[in-house]
């Protein structure tokens, strides 16, 4: 029980308090539904929703704005905010060299290369772009709606789980 109450003491003082936002620009432009305890406490589905949000967000490749991106997404989803960032760190500069070359041979195999007629009004640096982007967000948005529907599913059932085996 002691260590129950000391790790929800440490994780509520990452969670950022009312009286720090007030009067910021983030609550003059989000209101007071910032203040909704909904988004931070940790709730089954809440959390669940959470972390599917940041895991679908850090699968696509759009590193260095994918923690305010899960941020946006999960405030307008309602789900649990830290959850959503703390699930945005799955890809980082040392497994996104692993995950990124993955998804894009998944899109290599799913879509093909794209043809040179597809290629056609594109020259230089962009042509090379858009060569290496279709299946790269292809195979990206398909990795990332199954693992974030995996995810949801795990955390939500373990969630219900591991509340009957405490009961007992």
């Amino acid at each position: 029980m002691f260590k129950k109450k000391r790790l929800r003491a440490y994780f509520s003082r990452l969670v950022p308090k009312q009286h720090h936002l007030n009067g910021t620009l983030l609550h003059r432009i989000a209101g007071e539904s910032l203040f909704d305890p909904r988004i931070w406490k940790p709730a089954r589905a809440r959390i669940s929703g959470g972390l599917a949000v940041g895991i679908f967000v850090a699968l696509t490749p759009t590193m260095g704005v994918q923690i305010f991106l899960a941020i946006i997404v999960a405030y307008f989803l309602r789900v649990n905010i830290p959850a959503a960032v703390a699930a945005c760190w799955i890809t980082n500069p040392f497994t996104a060299p692993i995950i990124y070359p993955l998804q894009y041979k998944l899109g290599i195999w799913l879509s093909g290369i794209p043809e040179k007629e597809e290629l056609a009004g594109y020259s230089g640096m962009l042509r090379q772009f858009v060569r290496y982007a279709k299946p790269l967000w292809i195979g990206s948005l398909i990795s990332a709606s199954f693992c974030s529907a995996f995810l949801y599913a795990g955390v939500f059932f373990a969630w219900g789980l591991i509340k009957k085996i405490r009961k007992k």
